[in-house]
């Protein structure tokens, strides 16, 4: 009878424990649902309220989800560490307490106490091993070591700037801090961000809409790209035994067959084809130069090319001639019933097919698996997620253009929720989401980021370390952005009198040179530019189509074409005869050496002007803009540092330039001069 009473005792805590347990599950799925709604403060009240209760499992719940409540979503941080601080005095058996330890450090880092926020990282890192930021706490440390460092280069109101912030910062571009008023101006800028950091926390620039969606999104993206890597990347795992099993099942997607890179030339009837092959064959011409000049195809304009290719991607025909040519050999003119003409194929290049090793390939077949196993492993959790929570989406309201679209956990996504989401793509694509399918697109989308964003708050993926320090950085920034825009972007205004002012100014950086367009064709022979001179001169054939027959300057392809010059810009040589003949004139050969000759053929000739205000006026504006803004923030900075205690510590190390040695002087010492007598009198002498 005893074991039965204790055995109907022992089910009814069971049952009574459950219960419990589906009541906090219940519950804090509101809370989340509440998040999910922006509607921080209800979640607020109903947490208080829920903490009083007298069951000390119920209460450690409900406390905890307050402060994180208070610590992430509201940024009351002394009510956070307060209950923090609660929880470890009142619960220190707790099986999680680690976790505790570690919020307490996230909430003295906020808070800019960075002595205790390392004590309690090392706290979790060292005692409470076990706990699911121990990790997080000892990547924490080493960011507030580099504030608890001791050796400071700078202190704002008594906020350190250490000497390993300040080296970190310019070991970002090294190069750019060599002498020590560079360093000094770095420190400057390291001052002011302290100053406008705080300057725009006491004007509560955090708490504006404009602020406050801003920084929801990048916490959303930090939060995703974090599980993302996690859950969905770090945990696809490639075997060599399934990338081998792949690679044998897929075989024949390694087998590159053989290629041929071609050139054509297409022209209508064969004595066209047949005289054009005698005269590439004779005079050996490139064979891209006349296809660009002769041939139909629309390949024309580079030269025929082809590209590469392979069997069964050109018609047959061409297949047949071109796969039994060598490379740089020309076929013979043969007809294209396809392409309607007479056709000449040139071979550029021969690939023969390959067969890709396991080991070539095993790269691919990595990334490959790795794509497909890491998409299938995101669709897997992302279906979980939308299944834990209640959908309801309603296609005929969508067609129909109604407000409500669909329902998530109670929430409605509606049409002017949709039509927001829509405002924010870029222009060009936006027509492509105001159909009813591209907006039934949109409420999945939102689904989806709804049901994995309430699961990664319920697994606080915001505490994570990698989440948390990003989102430190970004509120920092944007805080910075925000004030110096309020204060020096908007209110450096540039007038158009400002701008004529400063135009008729500067006016001389705006005047432009006389111009000239040439082409040029070179060849290895006077006799043959003088002959290519007649042809131009009696329009034989155009400049433009001889150079690129015959000219071997680089400016070939381009039919010559030098582009706009002024003095100074070409040799003297070239340069000369361009400006002194006029518009669509020929000059007669320039000799270059004594094997290479060039003509010049004037094209267009632009005079000395100078740019009109309107033309510059966009450019203008930017700069004296720039300069206006570069100008009011160093005033506006320096009124900062006015109202606030600023020391700086930064010494100049470079040694000082040693004074050149005295030069010492070497006696001259004097050589007594010996006469040397004459030849003729030695001569004498001698005689």
């Amino acid at each position: 009878m005893k074991k039965i009473i204790a055995s109907i005792i022992l089910t009814i805590a069971i049952i009574t424990i459950a219960q419990a347990v589906d009541k906090t599950v219940t519950e804090l799925n509101n809370i989340y649902s509440l998040y999910m709604k922006q509607d921080f403060q209800t979640a607020e009240q109903k947490l208080l309220s829920l903490s009083t209760t007298n069951i000390p499992s119920e209460h450690f719940i409900y406390s905890l989800e307050l402060g994180d409540l208070y610590l992430d979503k509201l940024n009351q941080l002394v009510k956070a560490e307060s209950i923090y601080k609660s929880l470890t005095e009142n619960y220190p058996k707790q099986s999680n307490i680690g976790d505790i330890y570690y919020r307490l450090g996230v909430t003295y880092e906020k808070l800019e106490n960075y002595l205790d926020a390392a004590q309690m990282y090392e706290m979790v890192a060292t005692k409470y091993r076990k706990s699911q930021y121990s990790q997080d706490a000892l990547d924490a440390i080493e960011r507030c070591f580099k504030k608890n460092y001791q050796d400071l280069v700078a202190k704002v109101d008594g906020f350190p700037i250490t000497r390993i912030e300040f080296d970190d910062r310019m070991s970002q571009n090294s190069g750019a801090y060599e002498k020590f008023e560079a360093k000094q101006q770095l420190l400057n800028d390291m001052i002011g961000e302290r100053l406008m950091y705080k300057e725009a926390e006491e004007r509560g620039l955090d708490a504006t809409p404009d602020f406050k969606t801003r920084y929801d999104d990048i916490r959303k993206n930090a939060m995703f790209q974090n599980w993302y890597q996690k859950e969905a990347v770090n945990a696809v795992k490639i075997s060599e035994g399934d990338k081998k099993g792949y690679y044998k099942k897929h075989m024949s997607e390694f087998i590159t067959p053989e290629q041929i890179s071609a050139r054509e030339i297409l022209v209508k009837t064969k004595p066209e084809a047949d005289s054009l092959f005698k005269m590439i064959m004779t005079y050996n011409l490139k064979f891209d130069s006349v296809a660009q000049e002769t041939s139909l195809a629309p390949t024309k304009s580079s030269g025929g090319d082809l590209g590469y290719f392979r069997r069964g991607t050109q018609p047959k025909e061409i297949e047949d001639i071109a796969f039994k040519l060598k490379p740089k050999q020309i076929s013979a003119p043969f007809y294209s019933p396809t392409k309607g003409g007479y056709m000449l194929i040139q071979v550029d290049d021969n690939k023969p097919q390959k067969v890709r090793t396991y080991k070539e390939a095993a790269p691919e077949i990595e990334n490959r698996m790795r794509g497909e196993k890491i998409d299938a492993t995101f669709k897997t959790k992302t279906d979980a997620f939308r299944n834990a929570s209640s959908v309801i989406v309603n296609d005929s309201a969508i067609k129909a253009n109604q407000d409500t679209l669909a329902i998530i956990d109670g929430s409605p996504i509606t049409k002017q929720m949709v039509d927001d989401y829509i405002a924010k793509i870029p222009p060009f694509y936006r027509s492509d989401f105001e159909t009813p399918e591209g907006k039934k697109r949109i409420v999945d989308n939102m689904i989806l980021e709804n049901t994995w964003l309430k699961q990664l708050e319920k697994q606080k993926y915001w505490l994570l370390n990698s989440v948390f320090g990003q989102l430190l950085d970004a509120r920092k920034n944007m805080l910075i952005s925000n004030l110096r825009t309020i204060e020096v972007g908007d209110k450096a205004v540039v007038s158009d009198s400002d701008m004529m002012r400063e135009y008729k100014k500067i006016i001389s950086d705006y005047k432009v040179a006389k111009q000239v367009r040439a082409r040029e064709i070179t060849v290895k022979s006077e006799s043959l530019a003088r002959s290519l001179r007649i042809m131009a001169m009696k329009d034989t054939m155009a400049f433009d189509s001889l150079a690129r027959i015959y000219s071997i300057a680089p400016s070939k392809a381009m039919g010559g074409d030098m582009g706009y010059f002024s003095l100074g810009s070409k040799p003297e040589l070239i340069e000369k005869p361009a400006f002194e003949l006029a518009k669509g004139k020929i000059s007669q050969p320039i000799k270059i050496d004594d094997t290479t000759y060039t003509l010049i053929k004037v094209q267009d000739i632009k005079p000395a002007t100078t740019k009109p205000f309107e033309d510059v006026k966009p450019t203008l504006s930017r700069k004296m803009r720039q300069d206006k803004d570069a100008a009011m923030y160093k005033t506006y900075i320096s009124a900062l540092q006015q109202m606030h205690k600023v020391e700086t510590y930064l010494v100049d190390e470079t040694p000082p330039p040693q004074p050149e040695p005295p030069k010492i002087e070497t006696p001259k010492t004097e050589i007594p001069k010996t006469e040397i007598p004459k030849v003729e009198e030695k001569q004498k002498e001698n005689k």
